[in-house]
């Protein structure tokens, strides 16, 4: 009868006359035979993400309190951190009011959202396509798959805050991150999330009724 021992000199050959890429395989059983343990895979999960019906109305503030605005320039729309006071968010809105969708995985790995601004005419959603932040119109997909994940985000917790951080589903090394830009911060998309300035950190702040 095999040993665990067995088992556990087994597999280390294999890993050494095999070049296996275990993430790219499901493993979905192991096989014993003739001295020689066997990996069997099955066919990999395709990962789709759905969209849950829950949503929340926030405001979003970077680490130095500034209020999150979409706002229009030559025509297009960007987002931007303004000293705005809590009694004037109001009368900014909707362009203060982010609407995080939240998702569902096949396979979860995380607490996946995207992020959408609901303006006086049109919807816009975030997106990171070419590892470049910037609005599309639309809302978000029902249903996600490959070509689409330039609008999902990974929302963090940070140990031991109250902030979040958003990890770009799509290009896992980037962070949603303020950046100065003139007399105000720009939101842009940013590799790494590690700085003094807490660049990637957010505030994320539940509307109120009278927003």
């Amino acid at each position: 009868m095999a040993t665990a021992s067995d088992y556990s000199e087994a597999l280390c050959a294999s890993e050494i006359d095999y070049d296996l890429d275990l993430h790219s395989i499901e493993i979905v059983d192991l096989e014993f035979k003739d001295d020689t343990l066997y990996l069997i895979a099955g066919e990999k999960a395709k990962q789709e993400f759905s969209k849950l019906k829950e949503t929340k109305c926030t405001i979003l503030r970077n680490k130095k309190n500034r209020v999150l605005v979409l706002v229009e320039e030559k025509g297009k729309e960007k987002a931007v951190f303004e000293e705005i006071p809590d009694k004037e968010i109001p009368k900014n809105a909707p362009r203060t009011q982010f609407i995080i969708q939240y998702y569902k995985e096949t396979v979860p790995t995380g607490f996946v959202v995207a992020i959408s601004v609901k303006t006086e005419k049109k919807i816009y959603t975030m997106s990171c396509k070419d590892k470049k932040l910037h609005f599309k119109e639309g809302e978000a997909p029902q249903k996600i798959e490959d070509k689409e994940k330039d609008v999902l985000f990974y929302e963090e917790n940070i140990k031991g805050q109250d902030k979040r951080r958003f990890k770009s589903v799509l290009y896992p090394e980037y962070y949603l991150a303020s950046k100065p830009e003139k007399k105000n911060f720009k939101l842009i998309l940013k590799k790494g999330c590690q700085d003094k300035e807490g660049s990637a950190d957010f505030i994320v702040q539940t509307c109120s009724k009278k927003d």
